[in-house]
């Protein structure tokens, strides 16, 4: 529990005068709404949109009215029909992802246009997300903004996950894999780690509103702090339409404080015009790995003769399990239960319906995933429903109103938090071979599913409303309001079950222990665009917009042990050492913007923007923040003068922007805590220092970059250079016990740098009537560095876990340590003349040594490569590749086995190693663990068909698909490890580490789905 000072105010609220944007656009866009009746038509344009390769409709294609707010998007059959058309004549322009724009003339009145569309694989008309109302087309971004069709991916690869969606697809992208156990979460950055001690997570919007991210959550693991799960898996892909991803301050400056680890915007599938259309979905698929072909075999001496006996207990557990006999009495034998592993189970059901007219058109989707993990106490059942409507009562006004709910239970086992199967499987020792834990370090694996249920029930809304306006052709405004409400029940459970007492001493008594979450995240966003012509080539637009964010927190912890008979399991049973706590924390933003672009000819742009924020945890003496923002878009390939065929689309652009984070809530007040005082009588004591001074970190990016349409437009080439600064980074600096607190302040005093290239390729090798092979390549770079740490230590580094560190002039988070260069082995196996590196190149004996830089935590290369070949338009057959190199993990495995457990082969046999790798065994120093994690992964392959439509019309379907999809396939790596990619998700072992301890690897997957349509 934490209290505010007495002589403070509650943390304070932003600016009044800053509502006042909100206040009015609400108002004026209120009001619009109500006069939004539609007008007496002027005219009416109306046709269909086909692909000129197949001359099949495209459903989905934008059609807009040039010059003007009209517009509307095709429907199921590609057909479209624009009314309130003023003139005679309007110019037409067409877009849709895959596909070149096309502009065209139509006299008003003509309702059987026939237009077809190019396929493409530049996209420089798709219209994006940029934060300000009204269109925004590629064309006119000076940033990067990277797009991907999620529907696309999911024809060819069905995933699971939004994280395995975005994996290995989008340059400057990187996911962090954290455990293979069902429901685990992983981790996401962007351009790398901007900020020293807050949050590297970017911030996730689904339809204009923003959602609860939180990357590590779930029960806590009492060694380690691990929070397996992750919010971002509450979304189901089957409903994702498509991702963008906006990288960086240079992007995000109207998404202000807190961008600046960058923005994933989430848009959700939407009604058509048209006929109803029902889908369903069906995966059925295995997860699995096999232990044998990874684990280790562990040396033990077992007796006093010196004999070292091995043990590898994957193989005698399945020995055992063939030729047991078991009587009904006999669970608690010697006698394996089952495989310490079994196969997973996938299984995904989906069903959708959409549809609707041109006044009302509506998305409504079901699902249901009822899986189990590879470990017996992991499975997960979760039911999601959207229900998505687009009301269009005017060319004028259109309103979308979605709803998102999501609601199950994911049960984790210990294996997520450091325990269970893993740990006692991992750890074997032979020297306990005829025990009652057969070996087992531990509890035997049945021990642990018997006696634990660890688990999380989760229940999320999401909820969003937002207007579109477009009262004038000069004019478009928007209001967007949304919540996202979602409520966490964390339980650890060990039950009182005396049957299980020679294994477990804990289990005459049992515990229970709970944590439960409410995180609302609220959302009211108003922006207003101003299209203006200044002369015949140039164009004015002028936006307007404030944000209103909230987010609240509460939380209730309670634990206790010792229920005093089995069958007991509520938290009021038990009746020793019972602890209970309760938490609330809220943070508000409040920011205004506006920004001016100038359009040449629809092929300069140069924008211009100012964004002020308030936060409510910004120090008393802090004043509001200013983020500027400055742009140039070229689309050169548009001049007469250009007449380079090979590349037959350039466009150049260049950004600079600013964005920020702010502290976390608490940091800047003063605090005291409670405590006992004499006689009993309640009183505080200090807490936090605070720091009224305290403000946001502010990251500055500068970007520069082409996208490019070569070989007409057959392949796209996106490239970008980025440089990146945090100014004013959050550390925390000791105080001086002579002011009454303990502990540290937090400042702002750091600075990190981050710069990189992005490389992004793909399009059509080739296309024939029935056939194409399309490609896609993307690589990123990121260089890392530490530039300052203010005054916060009279050294040139911050400790940040047990051997990483912020040290100036080197990556964040860094691998530091003794580093071994020589030594020799003795007669007896032991290391002798043991030299470690100086720090200048040179060796000095091990105790007088510098902790040396040892790697990076992050990749510094890392990319992807995919093909999807189809034939005769039905079968498509899909691959992708991707990989990492240039960081470095923590072998925790080895560390635990050789270190404390002494049951590495090293230790018996030394003289069959190098002697430095003996010497940082025997000597305890890092160097031996830390090893190069680079990585080569076949991420995903499968083979889609699209059957005949005869063979749909037996079932009374329009469609009919199936997809055979395999997942983690193989592995080329140099790590010695289990596996390169697996890692504790949070905790203190898993934020600013990448550590590898009893946790499960990346799980081989096979999937096999069904897809209806009628």
């Amino acid at each position: 529990m934490t209290l505010v000072h007495p002589d403070r105010s509650p943390p304070r609220t932003p600016r009044a005068w800053l509502t006042g944007l909100l206040i009015t656009g609400a108002c004026a866009l209120g009001l619009a709404v109500v006069s939004a009746a539609p007008l007496a038509a002027q005219g009416t344009v109306g046709g269909v949109v086909t692909s000129a390769e197949t001359q099949q409709p495209l459903a989905g294609a934008s059609v807009q009215v040039v010059g003007t707010n009209l517009g509307t998007i095709t429907s199921n059959e590609g057909r479209f029909l624009l009314t309130n058309v003023s003139g005679d004549r309007v110019t037409l322009r067409i877009s849709m992802l895959g596909h070149r724009t096309e502009s065209v003339e139509a006299t008003v009145g003509t309702t059987d246009l026939r237009i077809a569309l190019v396929e493409s694989a530049i996209e420089l008309d798709r219209i994006v997300v940029t934060g300000t109302a009204g269109r925004q087309t590629k064309r006119a971004l000076g940033n990067t903004v990277t797009t991907l069709d999620a529907e696309q991916v999911m024809e060819v690869a069905p995933v699971q996950t939004v994280s395995e969606l975005l994996n290995g697809r989008s340059p400057g992208v990187a996911i962090i894999h954290t455990t293979g156990m069902l429901g685990g979460g992983n981790r996401v950055r962007i351009r790398g780690a901007a900020s020293l001690s807050l949050s590297n997570e970017p911030l996730v919007y689904v339809d204009g509103v923003r959602v609860n991210n939180d990357q590590s959550t779930g029960p806590v693991s009492q060694a380690f702090g691990s929070r397996p799960l992750s919010r971002w898996n509450d979304i189901n892909p089957e409903d994702i339409e498509s991702i963008e991803i906006i990288k960086g301050p240079a992007a995000a400056t109207l998404y202000g404080t807190e961008a600046s680890n960058g923005v994933v915007q989430i848009i959700t599938k939407k009604g058509r015009a048209g006929a109803t259309q029902f889908s369903a979905t069906i995966q059925q698929g295995a997860s699995w790995w096999d232990p044998e072909d990874k684990l280790w075999t562990n040396y033990y001496d077992v007796g006093d003769d010196g004999t070292v006996e091995t043990l590898d207990i994957v193989d005698l557990e399945n020995e055992r399990l063939g030729s047991c006999t078991r009587g009904p009495d006999d669970y608690f034998t010697a006698c394996p239960v089952r495989e310490i592993w079994r196969t997973g189970h996938i299984q995904q059901y989906d069903v959708s319906a959409s549809g609707g007219g041109d006044l009302i058109r509506f998305y409504v989707s079901g699902g249901l995933e009822n899986s189990t993990g590879v470990d017996w106490d992991n499975d997960r059942k979760f039911y999601n429903g959207r229900v998505n409507l687009t009301a269009t009562p005017s060319s004028k006004l259109d309103l979308n109103a979605n709803v998102g709910y999501t609601t199950g239970r994911t049960n984790v086992g210990l294996e997520a938090g450091g325990g269970g199967a893993t740990w006692t499987t991992f750890f074997a020792r032979p020297d306990r071979l005829t025990a009652p834990n057969r070996g087992f370090w531990s509890y035997t694996p049945e021990t642990y599913v018997s006696l634990f249920d660890i688990w999380q029930d989760v229940e999320r809304t999401t909820l969003s409303f937002t207007v579109n306006h477009r009262p004038f052709d000069w004019l478009s405004h928007r209001l967007a309001l949304g919540r996202d409400y979602t409520t966490e029940g964390d339980v650890e459970l060990m039950y009182h079950d005396e049957r299980w007492l020679d294994l477990a001493s804990f289990a005459d008594r049992g515990y229970k222990e709970m944590w439960e979450r409410g995180i609302t995240y609220t959302t009211a966003d108003y922006a207003a665009t101003v299209n203006l012509p200044i002369n015949a080539d140039l164009q004015s637009s002028t936006s307007v917009g404030g944000q209103l964010y909230r987010y609240d927190y509460e939380h209730l912890y309670a634990y206790g042990e010792g229920f005093p008979v089995p069958g007991l399991s509520s938290m009021s049973a038990t009746t020793q050492n019972r602890v209970n706590s309760e938490y609330a924390e809220e943070n508000v933003t409040l920011g205004a913007f506006i920004q001016e672009q100038v359009a040449w000819r629809d092929r300069l742009f140069v924008t211009a923007a100012v964004r002020a924020d308030d936060n409510s945890a910004f120090g008393e003496n802090f004043d509001l923040v200013t983020y500027p923002k400055g742009s140039i878009s070229y689309v050169i390939s548009d001049e007469s003068f250009w007449g380079f065929e090979p590349v037959s689309t350039l466009k150049l652009r260049m950004a600079y922007g600013q964005s920020g984070q702010q502290p976390a809530v608490f940091t800047s007040l003063r605090t005291f805590d409670p405590a006992a005082g004499p006689g009993g009588a309640g009183t505080v004591t200090p807490a936090n220092l605070g720091n009224p001074d305290l403000g946001p970190e502010r990251g500055s990016e500068f970007e520069i970059g082409f996208d490019a349409g070569v070989l007409e437009d057959r392949f796209n080439v996106e490239f970008t250079y980025y440089n990146q600064r945090t100014k004013d980074a959050i550390l925390e600096r000791e105080i001086s016990p002579s002011t009454g607190f303990s502990g540290s302040q937090y400042v702002n005093a750091g600075e990190i740098a981050n710069s990189g290239i992005e490389l992004l390729v793909r399009g059509d090798a080739w296309r024939a009537d029935q056939h194409n092979l399309a490609l896609q390549f993307n690589l990123s770079t990121n260089k890392s560095e530490v530039l300052s740490l203010g005054d916060v230590t009279d050294e040139n580094f911050i400790a940040v876990g047990s051997y990483n560190r912020h040290q100036i002039g080197y990556p964040v988070s860094g691998w530091f340590g003794k580093k071994i260069m020589s030594a020799d082995l003795d007669g007896d196996g032991n290391a002798i003349n043991i030299m470690c590196d100086n720090g200048s190149g040179g060796s000095v004996a091990c105790d007088d040594a510098p902790e040396v830089y040892l790697g990076r935590i992050m990749p510094d290369l890392e990319g992807g490569f995919s093909t999807t070949l189809t034939l005769f338009n039905r079968l498509r057959l899909f691959g992708q590749l991707d990989f990492k190199t240039g960081f470095s993990k923590l072998d925790g495995n080895l560390r635990v086995r050789c270190w404390f457990f002494e049951q590495c082969e090293e230790n018996w046999f030394p003289e069959r190693f190098d002697a430095v790798r003996i010497a940082g065994i025997q000597e305890g120093l890092v160097d031996v663990l830390i090893d190069e994690a680079d990585f080569l992964k076949l991420r995903e392959v499968s083979a889609s068909y699209d059957f005949p439509e005869r063979w749909a019309n037996m079932f009374q379907a329009s469609r009919l698909s199936l997809t055979l999809a395999g997942r983690n396939l193989g592995t080329w790596t140099k790590f010695g490890g289990l596996e390169p990619e697996s890692t504790f998700n949070g905790g203190s072992r898993g934020g600013n580490e990448l550590w590898e301890q009893n946790v499960l690897p990346q799980l081989t997957q096979f999937v096999a789905t069904l897809n209806v349509s009628f």
